[in-house]
């Protein structure tokens, strides 16, 4: 009897990681004494989304009011967290961390590895620091390089008007004559990689390719 006399709360999700999704709205409608934790398992069931890949925010409309992602961890209803009921609760899914959220894999089978291309470039000088994990072995494909966004390129971060040069950097490793040709290039043993610019080219340019982030 007390569930039935439950406040709900109309929860309204605008997913706006992905230009194809941003014009449509998921709508939930949850019992006020809803965890937050259960609150982010319903959305990602809804959206098919890994669940922890992705944050939610105070949206209203188009517009986000409150930048400070929805604590996923926390022990509070949504009703202690500042849903309303009875009234339209905007939430906008943004990128975790920088990246896209995961799509929930098909539960159809596995994919071939033998179909799949390798990844072939440079690998980490021996005593470099800090650049290791950008080179761990995996397998790379068309496929995995979708789910990063719908166009599958790795964008540059503006860092304070250097559109020039990110532009610049972007055509450069468009250009497979000369990305191939820096991927040739060795270095000499005693040189120290983080002043070589042909190395950091080379690491720069594998993160282009091979990076899940939208932006680097």
């Amino acid at each position: 009897e007390s569930a039935a006399e439950e406040p709900r709360v109309l929860c309204i999700i605008q997913d706006t990681t992905n230009s194809k999704t941003v014009n449509e709205r998921v709508t939930l409608n949850l019992p006020a004494s809803t965890p937050l934790k259960r609150l982010f398992e319903d959305v990602a069931s809804k959206v098919g989304y890994v669940n922890g890949s992705f944050d939610l925010l105070w949206g209203n409309g188009d517009n986000v009011t409150d930048t400070t992602p929805i604590d996923q961890n926390s022990d509070k209803t949504i009703l202690d967290a500042g849903f309303e009921p009875g009234k339209k609760n905007f939430l906008h899914l943004t990128d975790k961390d920088g990246e896209q959220p995961h799509v929930m894999p098909e539960e159809s089978g596995t994919a071939d590895e033998s179909a799949q291309e390798r990844f072939i470039g440079p690998l980490p000088r021996e005593g470099s620091i800090g650049c290791t994990n950008d080179y761990v072995s995996q397998s790379y494909s068309y496929s995995s390089v979708l789910s990063k966004s719908e166009t599958g390129y790795v964008g540059l971060v503006n860092q304070a008007m250097t559109c020039y040069l990110n532009s610049l950097l972007q055509t450069l490793f468009m250009t497979p004559e000369f990305r191939n040709a820096l991927y040739k290039i060795q270095g000499r043993e005693e040189e120290d990689p983080e002043r070589s610019i042909p190395y950091q080219l080379q690491r720069l340019f594998v993160l282009l390719q091979t990076s899940k982030k939208r932006a680097i």
